[in-house]
């Protein structure tokens, strides 16, 4: 009677266990369906994200460089003229060397130089020392000026430079033949540069049997000029029959070099 009574109650119990497993393991397989849909989701967001922006595929490329040059007469000349004198207090050095730079300044408008054209470039006063009996002690002072001219009608130049000399200038140089507004020339350069880029890249895929796509990339570098090294008058020398010297304008190279990436199809 006993075993029948605990064999009851052992259905009843399994009876009413069964179901609670079942529903468990449903919720667990659920579950685990749930975290890898979850996890796979996830790394296509990460996947898409990285490709922002991106080309799924590298595209094959072709690099190529191209030069253009583009010649033309100089329609600037700039030089640099100044005087340096020497007194033995400030006041003196700097009464000296206004006399002269006002004289050569005012001698090179009355020559057809613009006083926009006229700049000074620096203005220093420097003590003189003289070191003797162990001591160092201040003789004088030193005095210097300088202007930077440009020279719009370059046939100008040699007398420019002949009048800075005649007026007192003792520092003469840096002299250089530019372009005034050289941005026109850089653009028909450029334009030639890239052509020719575009030429050799052609020729190429020719040779190779594919076809020109998209340009994916572009640089350039660009240079060009002439310069002429400084005319220099040396302290002391005799200048008032000093002949004018022979100034060469010339021609003016303005250059563009690129560097082009195609595709290639």
């Amino acid at each position: 009677m006993d075993e029948l009574q605990n064999n009851e109650q052992k259905c009843i119990c399994d009876c009413k266990c069964k179901p609670r497993m079942v529903i468990g393991i449903f919720v667990l397989i659920v579950s685990i369906c749930l975290s890898a849909f979850l996890i796979v989701e996830t790394r296509n967001a990460f996947k898409k994200y990285d490709y922002i922006g991106k080309s799924a595929e590298t595209p094959n490329t072709i690099s190529v460089s191209g030069e253009g040059l583009i010649t033309a007469v100089s329609d600037v000349a700039k030089v640099e003229v100044g005087a340096s004198t020497e007194a033995n207090t400030v006041a003196e050095a700097q009464a000296k060397n206004t006399e002269i730079m006002n004289g050569i300044i005012g001698s090179l408008i009355r020559l057809g130089v613009e006083e926009k054209d006229i700049k000074t470039k620096n203005y220093n006063i420097y003590p003189k020392y003289n070191w003797q009996d162990g001591k160092n002690s201040i003789i004088g002072y030193t005095v210097t000026q300088s202007l930077g001219l440009n020279i719009r009608d370059t046939k100008k130049t040699s007398d420019v430079l002949k009048l800075a000399g005649e007026k007192g200038a003792n520092q003469i140089g840096s002299l250089t033949f530019e372009i005034d507004e050289p941005e026109k020339l850089k653009a028909e350069a450029r334009t030639k540069a890239i052509q020719n880029a575009k030429e050799k890249a052609e020729a190429l895929v020719d040779s190779l049997g594919v076809k020109l796509g998209r340009v994916i990339s572009f640089s350039e570098s660009s240079g060009g000029g002439i310069v002429y090294d400084g005319y220099g008058l040396s302290k002391g020398m005799d200048t008032l029959s000093a002949p004018a010297p022979e100034i060469q304008t010339g021609e003016n190279e303005i250059r563009s070099n690129v560097t082009v990436l195609y595709e290639i199809l």
